[in-house]
């Protein structure tokens, strides 16, 4: 409160010191001494013949001098020194610190992209161009499942192949004609890769194609994923990209829901239509036939193939610790090879962890 009175008394000075001034004139030769206008700080402007004059006053500067003398005698009061500023800072408890960023494994993967997202703290473990975006093929397939799940007009509910689901592309499984249930297309989709399945799983909400694939792509931006655009349900579009990270984070999202990890853990899945007709389809994911290793599990992943994809592979792995990553191999140039890398960045995280 004492400050702002100090200032308030130095102004009040300065102004009352100028009021006494005895001021003199400067008028430009030749012209009469001007009429006073207006004051400020002991300059006046003035109107005369020629224009405006200016006046000045010649004890300005020894007021000046004097109301700084006089504020010299003011007694500024001392400032409360604040506790414990001067002591040193204090080091969180270990349990409290940031964990310390681990080194960045060197490792050639050789695929066009892929990561390793670590779950325990959502960053990326390892990474070779994680964010350049790439078509992912039948991967889409799990982004129809996610959204599926949102119009699934029952398991039980049965649906009637028609001409119009059929495509083409990988193996065909159904026909039109074949009664089945929702579930048959939902597990022939994600276990099979089955492109007609996929596009009558999609029907069988009763949006259109269309439709269904703006409900992805508005999921798409709820979840927050800038770089992934989608333009078909089944895969085969070159429209449908993302990026090694965003594939995995997704992954990552639509493996916690139990409907989709049953169906990606399952090897083979069985059924008969109402016709009467076996249909069997095996997992495109060779993985569940290699895992588990050691303590460490599989807890789903999906594949995806078209000529301007390549090979790619999403997998989620978890070991007995409860650590668990995400595995992206986008690009690689053959079947066998998605899968045989996917396993060596496997062991790069683990081993890299238990060490």
């Amino acid at each position: 409160m004492l400050i702002p009175a100090a200032i308030s008394l130095i102004l009040s000075t300065i102004f009352l010191n100028l009021s006494l001034l005895v001021p003199g004139a400067i008028s430009l030769p030749g012209q009469p001494r001007p009429v006073k206008v207006g004051r400020i700080m002991g300059v006046s402007e003035a109107a005369g013949a020629a224009g405006v004059l200016v006046e000045q006053n010649d004890n300005l500067n020894q007021a000046v001098v004097k109301v700084l003398e006089q504020a010299k005698t003011i007694v500024l009061p001392q400032l409360k020194q604040l506790t414990r500023l001067n002591e040193p800072m204090r080091r969180l408890p270990p349990n409290q610190e940031a964990p310390a960023a681990m080194p960045a494994p060197d490792f050639d993967l050789p695929a066009a992209n892929g990561v390793i997202l670590d779950s325990q703290n959502d960053s990326l473990f390892f990474a070779k161009r994680p964010d350049r975006t790439w078509p992912i093929a039948s991967i889409t397939k799990l982004f129809t499942a996610y959204t599926f799940l949102d119009y699934n007009p029952g398991w039980d509910t049965g649906y009637e192949i028609a001409a119009s689901d059929r495509r083409e592309g990988g193996r065909i499984y159904l026909f039109t004609g074949d009664s089945v249930t929702v579930k048959d297309l939902f597990y022939f989709s994600l276990v099979g890769s089955d492109n007609t399945a996929a596009a009558a799983l999609v029907s069988s909400t009763g949006l259109s194609e269309e439709e269904f694939v703006k409900k992805m792509n508005d999921k798409i931006k709820q979840l927050g994923f800038k770089n992934t655009r989608l333009a078909d349900p089944v895969g085969l579009a070159d429209g449908n990209i993302s990026t090694a990270r965003e594939v995995a984070e997704f992954a990552r999202i639509a493996l916690a829901n139990p409907d989709i990890s049953r169906a990606l853990l399952t090897k083979q899945y069985e059924f008969t239509t109402r016709q009467g007709r076996k249909k069997a389809v095996t997992s495109t994911n060779e993985l569940l036939n290699s895992f588990p290793q050691g303590d460490i599990n599989i807890l789903g992943g999906k594949t995806g193939y078209v000529n301007s994809s390549g090979f790619c592979l999403v997998s989620q792995f978890q070991n007995q610790a409860g650590q668990s990553i995400v595995t992206v191999i986008l690009g690689a140039d053959s079947d066998s090879s998605r899968f045989s890398l996917t396993k060596k960045l496997v062991d790069l995280y683990y081993k890299s962890n238990n060490n």
